[in-house]
């Protein structure tokens, strides 16, 4: 039985038209940029006609750290396959070659587990300095605040995948497992490599032959991830993620229109700068809000590209599986979805991560709320990616989730209630 009847016509018709206007007068929202800056800016006078308070806040950040490693990596595995060769063909074996190309691919190794995976901070001083922003608005209760949910999109938009666009899949499957798969095997060879030349053993044997002739079958790959991302190219972002954006604020103007207030809940919109660049924005906000965020019960739901309304999940781990989520906030939205008429499942580990990891990372229960296919589409991080190619169902859907979530949130007093049942529900392996 749903506890709310959904979101009045006229706020479906504001979300849609809403991203349409931002596609078209913030283009190039890349992390970091003024055009990213100046929507914040312009989604900030937006909240604060059903706010109560709206704060903005700059921070600063490397944005090019995230994926521009990704062509010096792609270049190491190329010099590590050259120096393999001079070093087989050469009549003394020097045993500076091989410790160069240990060193150098257990770098961009390192690159790849911190940076993409695990989106931590790792070369970032490296690269250029850019300032990005948050936006935060509050509605706040009739009493006193016992508890706070926050509903969060981020506003930048991603430069575009190559192979996304041409293939999808299809294309960046080969393309990534080739390189990363060589990389690691690379890596592995260049110690056996490193050894076997400091103990002073010789290439006589027909496996170095073998193992140099399979590492230049890996050289395309590296010549392939080179192009991975069209740093030429920064996409509309109407799935991701303006859609996540306006959902969060479509709660707050329900709200404001309906004259609804609770007595000791805050509902609050958070519209994150630089999620594309590692979860910059969500981190920042966390880490300088963490004492006011542990200070009462605050549970983030973090959306992100709400496009399919078969692929909407829970995503209650992230950053490649290397970051929990909350079961129990994942049990809240569940909740919310049933009463909205669909039942949401669990992801599987996926490649990547949504702002929901950058609150669990500091201890605040978040989880993540979904609706892009695993098997990514073409829209995907492409400039396909327009207010053209959205889906009003599913966004609207998911905003009617966003209302019930605050609803039973509200009215069983906070999150506690659903702790012992998303033990049970979310309880995949890779959740202990």
């Amino acid at each position: 039985m749903r506890l709310t009847n959904g979101a009045k016509e006229s706020t479906y018709k504001y979300m849609v038209d809403g991203i349409r206007y931002v596609c078209e007068n913030f283009k190039d929202r890349a992390p970091g940029t003024h055009s990213e800056r100046k929507a914040q800016k312009f989604l900030k006078g937006e909240l604060e006609q059903w706010a109560d308070e709206v704060e903005m806040e700059d921070f600063d950040l490397h944005p090019a750290a995230f994926m521009g490693w990704i062509p010096p990596a792609g270049i190491i595995g190329i010099i590590s396959v050259i120096l393999y060769w001079i070093n087989y063909k050469s009549a003394y074996h020097n045993s500076a070659l091989p410790i160069i190309a240990t060193i150098i691919t257990w770098f961009a190794l390192s690159c790849l587990v911190i940076e993409f995976l695990m989106y931590r901070e790792y070369v970032d001083f490296l690269f250029p300095k850019r300032t990005s922003r948050n936006v935060m608005a509050r509605r706040k209760p009739s009493g006193e605040i016992k508890r706070r949910i926050v509903f969060c999109g981020h506003t930048d938009a991603a430069n575009e995948w190559t192979y996304s666009l041409h293939g999808g899949l299809k294309s960046l499957a080969p393309v990534m497992g080739g390189s990363i798969g060589g990389l690691i095997g690379i890596c592995i060879f260049n110690v056996i490599w490193t050894i076997y030349v400091l103990t002073g053993g010789n290439f006589n044997s027909k496996f170095w032959l073998v193992m140099g002739i399979i590492q230049l079958i890996l050289v395309p790959f590296f010549i392939a991830i080179l192009f991975f991302i069209n740093w030429k190219v920064i996409v509309d972002g109407a799935n991701d993620n303006l859609t996540a954006d306006y959902i969060s604020m479509a709660v707050l103007k329900e709200m404001a229109e309906n004259n609804k207030r609770y007595e000791n809940t805050e509902v609050c919109c958070l519209l994150t700068g630089s999620e594309e660049a590692g979860l910059r924005g969500a981190v920042a906000y966390a880490k300088r809000h963490q004492e006011e965020l542990k200070e009462i019960e605050t549970v983030v739901i973090a959306m992100d590209t709400m496009r399919e309304i078969e692929q909407l999940q829970i995503y209650t781990q992230g950053c490649t599986g290397t970051q929990k989520n909350s079961n129990a906030v994942g049990e809240l939205l569940y909740q919310a979805g049933v009463n909205c008429g669909i039942e949401m499942k669990e992801t599987d580990i996926y490649p990547g991560a949504v702002d929901a990891e950058g609150f669990s990372r500091y201890g605040i229960e978040a989880v993540g709320f979904c609706g892009v296919n695993h098997d990514p589409k073409t829209y995907y991080h492409t400039r396909l990616d327009t207010p053209d190619n959205m889906s009003a169902e599913c966004i609207n859907l998911s905003l009617d989730i966003c209302l019930e979530a605050a609803e039973i949130y509200d009215t069983n007093g906070g999150i506690e209630p659903f702790r012992a049942e998303g033990a049970k529900r979310f309880k995949k392996g890779y959740n202990k």
